[in-house]
Order: C-alpha cells, then structure tokens, then sequence
C-alpha cells in the first residue's frame, strides 16, 4: 500500500504532466492556426492532433476532480468516491472525446477553407509523418 504522501506527490506529478501536455499541443495547434491567418510562407495543419483540445478536455477535467480527492485524502480516488462519481467521469470523458472528434472535423475544414482561400498549395515533400500524426505542409503559391 502507498502511503499517503506518496499518493499526493504521485497525483500532482500527474496533474502538472496532464496540464502541461495539453497546454503545450493546445498552443501549438493554435500557433499552426495563427499561421496560416498571418499568411506565413509555411504553414502545418495537424489533422489527427486538432483533437486533442476539445476532446482531452474530459479527461483533462476528469483527472483534476479524481487527483484533487487524491490529493485531499492521500487516497487513491478509486477507493474514496462513489461508483456513481467514476461513472460520471468516464461519461464526461466520453463526451468531450466526441465533441473533440467534432471539433477536429470542424476545424480541419475552415483551415483547409483558409487555406485556399489565401492560395496556399499543399507540398508533399514537406509534408511529415510522426507518432502525433500526420502534419501536412501547405506552402504559399506565389
């Protein structure tokens, strides 16, 4: 059995890896987006990774509530809260992947929309392939 502080360091460890992991493709995709308005000569559009700020959200939101009872007892969350709770997290997780799945979709269209509305021209050459996904490269036609 862990001790209590071990659960607590583990939770905000968790917590600030979650956190920062999101911020980080959350703002990278939006720097991609602010890109292609700025009409930069380059620009990447991550298809498979425009999922990650709406639909790990849920989860994101899911693991503050779980770590923060964590934390708070220096339990696990699992042993704390009711079934009922866990439900209800999974749930929200579920959504929000599907509102992300959505979002994605949505989002892929008005770049793409953008993109040619701007002139840009898709280069597969540049274009890479990483365990993220798919970053396709659009340069701008002159």
């Amino acid at each position: 059995m862990l001790s209590k502080t071990k659960i607590r360091i583990l939770s905000v460890l968790m917590l600030t890896f979650t956190l920062g992991g999101w911020l980080w493709m959350s703002t990278g995709l939006y720097a991609d987006y602010i890109d292609i308005l700025n009409r930069r000569p380059e620009v990447t559009l991550s298809i498979l990774s425009l999922w990650v700020p709406v639909g790990f959200l849920g989860t994101l939101l899911s693991l503050m509530f779980l770590g923060s009872v964590a934390i708070y007892t220096g339990k696990q969350a699992r042993l704390v809260i009711d079934a009922k709770w866990m439900k209800l997290a999974n749930r929200v997780c579920i959504y929000f992947a599907l509102a992300g799945i959505a979002f994605a979709a949505g989002w892929t269209y008005h770049s793409l929309d953008l993109l040619d509305r701007y002139g840009y021209v898709y280069s597969s050459g540049l274009t890479e392939f990483t365990p993220t996904g798919i970053h396709l490269v659009y340069v701008l036609a002159r």
